[in-house]
């Protein structure tokens, strides 16, 4: 992806990104980490094409099992049309 791109500067990578996401996971954490996920270290650079984890020395599903979950929470939170409105009735109950 990053030789495509040259957005070295823009995108954290497969281990920062493997990183974040076991602690975004992480049942006891309560940091909100998706904007700057999708502003900051660059996770729509992501092409999902387990390029990282053919490499991968241990054999981890890298892609499968934390890039992809990160990258569906940006997608929930920034992009779902259904999950806007579901905020928005929320927020109309609340009052």
């Amino acid at each position: 992806m990053l030789r495509d791109h040259q957005m070295h500067d823009k995108f954290i990578g497969p281990r920062f990104l493997i990183h974040v996401a076991a602690l975004e996971m992480h049942p006891l954490d309560t940091e909100n980490r998706i904007d700057e996920l999708r502003n900051a270290q660059g996770i729509g650079y992501c092409n999902i094409t387990k390029c990282c984890t053919k490499v991968c020395p241990e054999s981890i599903e890298i892609t499968d099992n934390g890039i992809i979950p990160l990258k569906e929470r940006v997608v929930d939170e920034f992009y779902d049309p259904f999950g806007w409105i579901w905020k928005w009735m929320k927020k109309k109950l609340n009052r």
